[in-house]
Order: structure tokens, then sequence, then C-alpha cells
């Protein structure tokens, strides 16, 4: 019970006491607005990395370790120490000291702090969580991938933008019985050469709407775009897919699904990039009509939803943009796109020149915004939890599906936030993952946790040598190992740090290593 409980405040708990050393900067934005088909896939289950020569020091006691979950674990470990007031070297050596000490320290943090209820109360949460630490073996951290599934996917087609791309979940089965996740991830999306297309799809209430969405959302997409631009091609399949619901999109409908994609929405000057704002807009306008459909819904008075997030990765620009005096602004180049689109509360979150930028927006109670349009729609939000609940169910504000309860579908909408971003040689990675890894982290400690990791890997014993041996070739087999390799070990240990923390839900990360990735 105490387990249970304590988790409960993890994500809380983890943003009010984290300090992240790193701090988003403003990242230039060039636009931006309010088929599970896989393709060329490398699959691996339980994949392990050579990463046993990977050493982690503690910057404040300045203890090291191999297996970098238990770095976290003890980093997380002096947050909740310092709450308590106990400093790194003057820490009781055991539990039993703790207690004794504990309640003074406490009364003396009521009295003394002006939000006295609050302080004590993390205070004792942070007890809690040391007191579990304590508890927990080492053994069971290090199995706790033991069901985590890693697929890789071939870079061949995209090799001067993406180095790797990795996708590792995990059900948590501590606490979730279901795997409500779903992603897609297509090369060569649109029968491009160098395009790549990748979703991550939360599930609610069920797995339906999630995988629905990850099979349907690309080929609406993709519709979209072909219908603005000829470089974009389908497939006969896609096209048959796509005739086979033209009875579902009335003139009427058609009709609001343009007033949908056009209203409150910022006018570009580019024509490129504002058919690809009006076909995300369209896209997950479409998915979300065809999920009222019921298709693979098991519940009739309970239907499922889910939260997305997707990125466009484009690597065919227009040579006009480059400079003129390539030898000096080689560190500008641009060398693609990256259009990212959301609703919920998943996270893309870039690293660039070392600094991590968010380039998604929250749509939760949490946010004012959201909240005031919630309450002007007609929706109430109850109080049970720090920032309510739509309905009393949802603290997400947009979302696709959620057919099964139209009280609750009036204030969850399918509205995207959309927003594009140049990629540069000095893009390090790009980061998209579900809400299991954000109710514990941060995107600046995920940042921070990716670099440590990518650092240790590529300056390993191991990673040197190999990099040796492909040193005059960069496009070659191995070279491409080296990244999938590490690409891997860095997505698994991410999983592993979000459950080792608390997460309770389903969790699913995407990794891209972008041109800069080995010069962190």
């Amino acid at each position: 019970m105490v387990r249970r409980w304590w988790y409960k405040v993890g994500s809380w708990l983890t943003e009010s006491f984290t300090q992240p050393r790193m701090k988003r900067s403003k990242l230039s934005t060039i636009a931006e607005t309010s088929y599970a088909g896989v393709q060329n896939v490398y699959y691996k289950q339980g994949q392990k990395c050579s990463a046993e020569e990977l050493r982690f020091t503690c910057h404040k006691c300045k203890e090291r370790f191999s297996d970098y979950v238990d770095y976290i674990m003890h980093d997380h470990e002096h947050r909740y120490e310092a709450l308590l007031g106990f400093k790194p070297h003057f820490k009781p050596a055991d539990l039993p000291r703790i207690v004794i000490e504990k309640e003074p320290k406490m009364t003396g943090m009521k009295s003394s702090s002006d939000q006295p209820q609050r302080g004590f109360q993390k205070a004792t949460y942070s007890y809690e969580i040391i007191k579990d630490q304590q508890e927990t073996s080492n053994t069971t951290r290090s199995s706790i991938t033991s069901d985590a599934i890693c697929h890789v996917y071939s870079t061949d087609l995209n090799k001067d933008l993406i180095k790797s791309i990795v996708v590792c979940s995990h059900r948590n089965d501590n606490w979730q019985s279901d795997m409500e996740d779903s992603f897609a991830v297509i090369n060569g999306y649109g029968q491009r050469e160098n395009t790549c297309f990748i979703g991550i799809f939360d599930g609610f209430h069920g797995k339906s709407a999630a995988n629905t969405a990850s099979q349907e959302l690309p080929i609406w997409f993709l519709d979209n775009l072909s219908k603005n631009d000829p470089s974009y091609t389908m497939t006969e399949e896609e096209k048959a897919f796509v005739s086979s619901l033209d009875t579902v999109f009335t003139e009427d409908y058609k009709e609001a699904e343009d007033n949908f994609s056009s209203h409150k929405r910022r006018k570009y000057k580019d024509a490129h990039m504002e058919g690809i704002n009006v076909a995300y807009a369209k896209a997950f306008w479409r998915t979300d009509r065809t999920l009222k459909l019921g298709r693979q819904e098991s519940s009739k008075s309970r239907w499922s939803g889910c939260t997305a997030v997707t990125c466009l990765l484009d690597g065919l620009v227009s040579d006009k943009t480059q400079s003129s005096d390539t030898s000096t602004q080689t560190h500008k180049r641009r060398l693609g796109m990256m259009h990212i689109a959301n609703v919920g509360d998943l996270k893309a979150v870039l690293c660039q020149y070392g600094k991590s930028h968010c380039l998604t927006r929250d749509h939760s109670t949490a946010s004012s915004h959201e909240m005031r349009r919630v309450v002007e729609s007609g929706g109430s939000v109850s109080a049970n939890e720090d920032c309510g609940l739509i309905e009393g169910v949802s603290k997400v504000t947009r979302g696709l599906g959620f057919h099964g309860d139209p009280k609750l579908k009036t204030s969850v909408i399918p509205v995207p936030r959309t927003i594009s971003i140049p990629i540069h040689e000095t893009s390090q990675f790009l980061i998209l993952a579900s809400s299991g890894l954000w109710e514990v982290f941060s995107e600046c400690e995920v940042v921070d946790m990716v670099q440590d990791l990518l650092a240790s890997m590529f300056s390993s014993p191991s990673l040197k040598r190999k990099n040796q041996t492909v040193s005059s070739n960069q496009n070659s087999f191995h070279a491409k190992g080296i990244y999938r390799e590490a690409a891997s070990h860095v997505s698994q240990e991410l999983v592993k740090a979000a459950i080792s923390v608390g997460s309770q839900q389903n969790i699913t990360v995407c990794l891209v290593l972008l041109p800069g990735c080995d010069k962190a």
C-alpha cells in the first residue's frame, strides 16, 4: 500500500524537486500553429548492448555506478534526502536512524515554511520514497527490461538525415494488464527517398483507438499531402483504403472539415509549409471521425480514445535555402525539416547545441487556456486531482476517439498543435514518448540522461575501437551498427529508469539520432 501511495505522487515530486542543469532556450521556428505499416524493420527482443564499460559518477558524493538506473535512483535519493534536511555527507547511515531524526526535522520545516502543510507533505512523501528504495533490491531493478521490446529501423533511405531510429516499449506489467500504446514508423513515406513518418499513440480505456489511429492517421495525412504536393504519392492499397470510406465523408462533413482546418489558424507565406499544416489538421480530424464508427470497439458504452504525437522528417530541402558561402556556413546548413503535431500530453523533445527544446504543448487541465476552453464549451472539471479531471474521467483536453461518452467528447477535441523546425548539423537527437515517461521525468531530465548515456557509449573503449575501424567510411555497415547499438541501449535505459522511479503507465520511447548525435 505504501508503494502504491507514493507512486501516485511521483510526477508531482519529480517536477517539484528537479533542478535540471540545462535550461530551455529559444529555438528558431519556421512555422507554428495552435498503416501501421512498418517498412525496413530490424527487430530484436530484449536486445542488450555492450555497455559493460560505462561508468557514471554522482556529482554530489562522487560514488560511481556501472548501472545507469542505479545512478538515477541514487540521484533521486539525494533530492529526497535534501528535502528532509540531510546533507550528502551527513546523512544517517541506516533507515532506523533516519526515522529517529525525521520527526524533529519535519517539525522544524512545518513551523518555518510559508506553506507548512505542503512542505510537510513533501517531506513525508520523501521519507516513504527513501524507505521504499532501500527495501528494493538491485536484482529487481536489473530485471525490469526483461519484457521490453526494442525495434531498430533501417536508415538506408535517410542516411544523410538520420543515424538511427529505435522504438522501445514496455507494458509496465506491475501496473498495467494491457499494452495500450501503439506506434508507426514509415521510412520512404509517400514514396519519397529521404522522408520518414513517426507516430506514438497513447491509448485510454482500451487499445482500439490507439491501434486504429496508428494504422490510419498516416494514410489520411499522406492523402492530404499528395493533393497539395505531387512529390508525395500513395500506393494502390492506400488509395483503396481512402476510397472505401468515401461514404463516411459527406459534403456537409467536408465543409465542416475545411472550416475546422482553417479556424483560428495562422497563415503562412510558404505554400509547402501551409500545405503540411492543413494536411495535419485534416488528418487528425478524419481519424477522429473514423473512430466514431467504433469498428474495433469491444464495449458499446465505454469506447476508447488516445493521445498522439507525430513527426514528419523531411530531408528534401531546396538548394535556395543554402548559403552561397558554404565554407563559412557549414554549421548552419539546413539538412531537412521536422514537422511535429500533437494532441494530449505526449511530448516531442529536440536536443540541439546541447540544449533541450520541447516541441509540443500539453493539452490538459494543467493549462489555464485549455481549462477556459473546456468550461466555455459546457464541460465540467472535478477537483479529485491537483489540476482536476474533465467530467471526473480525463485530464487530457485534446485527443482522438472518446466517442463512448458524448459529454466528455464535447470537451476533448481532435485539434492538433503543429510546429515546423529546421534540422541542422548541430541537431543531436529527437525523443518522442508516451505519457509513461513524462509522468516521472521532465524533458530537461530526459535530455540530460540521453546526453550522459550517448557520451558514455561513444567514449567507451569498445566503441572507440569500432570507430577507429570505420573512421574512413561513416556510411559503412559497421558505422550504422554503432549508432544502432547506442540508440538501442539508451532507449532501453530510459524505459528502465521510468519504471524504477515509479511510472504507472505503459511506456513507449522513440529515439531518433540526428547528424550531431556523436558531437555531444
